[in-house]
């Protein structure tokens, strides 16, 4: 049975991966250009913004990777490792590197009153969904170490 969750949850974190970077190489593009051709007031912050996205997916990318180490050293029953320690601060880190640029990107463009509403709404939901994967993170090391120190 952990064998097959191992395996959903693999086969899950691979397919969003997969997912993500399909969206970054075909669709982002595309939503990048027709937003410029929409509001041509605005046109001249197409690549900075796609490339502030681009550059939100490198720690999403490496959270991933780190996911797929700790369920690796999951199911060789080191539950109690300093590894997975460590895997839930990187990707607590991932989860703050993403909330500093997408906060900072989102003050930059209210700055400069290039912020479109629905880039607004795409922003917050992902800085909501970030903020949860950080405390997430953040609750599953506490989690850990106390189980630890009450095994020890």
């Amino acid at each position: 049975m952990q064998k097959l969750n191992s395996i959903f949850l693999r086969t899950f974190i691979i397919s969003t991966g997969v997912l993500v970077s399909s969206l970054c190489v075909f669709i982002l593009p595309g939503v990048a250009q027709e937003t410029a051709h929409l509001n041509p007031e605005v046109a001249y912050l197409q690549y900075p913004i796609l490339l502030g996205m681009y550059a939100t997916a490198i720690p999403f990318f490496y959270a991933l990777y780190e996911t797929l180490k700790m369920i690796a050293i999951i199911e060789r029953k080191s539950v109690f490792s300093s590894r997975l320690e460590q895997g839930l601060n990187y990707i607590k880190y991932c989860a703050y590197v993403i909330l500093v640029l997408y906060i900072s990107g989102f003050f930059l463009l209210d700055y400069s009153n290039a912020l479109p509403p629905l880039v607004a709404v795409i922003g917050i939901v992902i800085i909501i969904i970030t903020t949860l994967v950080a405390t997430g993170a953040a609750f599953l090391k506490h989690v850990l170490i106390k189980s630890r120190l009450n095994v020890n």
